[in-house]
């Protein structure tokens, strides 16, 4: 009896480690719930001109330095309620608790709703923005909401599946389109959460003028994943990208750092949530 005790013990716990090793992987927002983010990202820029000597007396003159370097740390804070659902959608309210954009202050709400899995802004509420500028900015968070879109899939322990996403990067009077293939490699579940460990690559797809153009581009970060609420609790990525471009002017060679470091949590809503 007692051996036969031991091996339903022993199988169930050869059973629970296997269910561990798959995840229904689905990222995106779900109903009734408050999901307070807390966001950090510094950047450095190294811009370096390569030019004619009068180009770069010029640039002198005007208080330009070569090669100019800048560093900027942005910081946000925001909490996102859902409400209750009605079929494939339910309502989204978005409160920027901190801020240091200057346009997107504290205390600025976005209203719209997640419909089948995308996110529409109808509204936006602000002491600050002009009609003009809530025009131009509903579309513009709609686009990045929804500008990275996950597969729904399962995923096992040492497997991998592939992104590619498009990024805009204007220098000057040009516009350099770049894809993003990230590769995101599922490590280790424990807890309920799954641990991705993220591989990107950086190339260049069109520019708006025909220049000659190099880059070389990759990030490297870590993300938690909690599988019961289908969203990234923590997201830390580190890029560095070099650009080297041949305008007709001059010519130029951008060094770009980042750390992006944020963190989400997660906490069912209590009663009407909107």
């Amino acid at each position: 009896m007692k051996r036969t005790i031991l091996f339903v013990l022993l199988l169930s716990a050869i059973t629970s480690c296997k269910s561990q090793e798959e995840i229904n992987f689905k990222v995106g927002y779900l109903p009734n719930l408050n999901y307070t983010l807390t966001q950090k990202q510094i950047s450095e820029n190294t811009v370096k001109y390569f030019a004619s000597d009068q180009f770069l007396q010029n640039l002198e003159n005007n208080g330009i330095k070569n090669p100019t370097s800048t560093k900027d740390t942005t910081i946000l804070k925001s909490i996102s309620k859902t409400g209750r659902s009605n079929g494939n959608e339910f309502p989204i309210k978005i409160e920027l608790l901190e801020s240091t954009n200057p346009t997107l202050i504290s205390g600025t709400k976005f209203f719209g709703k997640s419909i089948a899995g995308m996110t529409k802004i109808d509204s936006i509420s602000s002491f600050v923005m002009t009609k003009e500028k809530k025009e131009v900015l509903i579309p513009a968070m709609e686009s990045l909401m929804n500008q990275i879109k996950y597969p729904n899939r399962k995923i096992k322990v040492g497997e991998s599946f592939e992104q590619k996403n498009p990024m805009s990067m204007p220098i000057g009077d040009v516009t350099i389109e770049i894809e993003i293939n990230s590769i995101y490699t599922l490590e280790e579940v424990k807890d309920g959460i799954g641990y991705f460990d993220l591989d990107q690559v950086y190339t260049i797809e069109s520019a708006t003028k025909d220049y000659e153009m190099e880059l070389d581009g990759t990030g490297k970060g870590r993300i938690n994943y909690d599988i019961e609420k289908e969203f990234f609790t923590k997201f830390f990525l580190e890029t560095t990208m070099n650009l080297k471009t041949e305008l007709e002017a001059f010519a130029i060679e951008l060094q770009t750092k980042s750390i992006t470091d944020q963190s989400t949590e997660i906490e069912k809503a209590a009663g009407n949530n909107i």
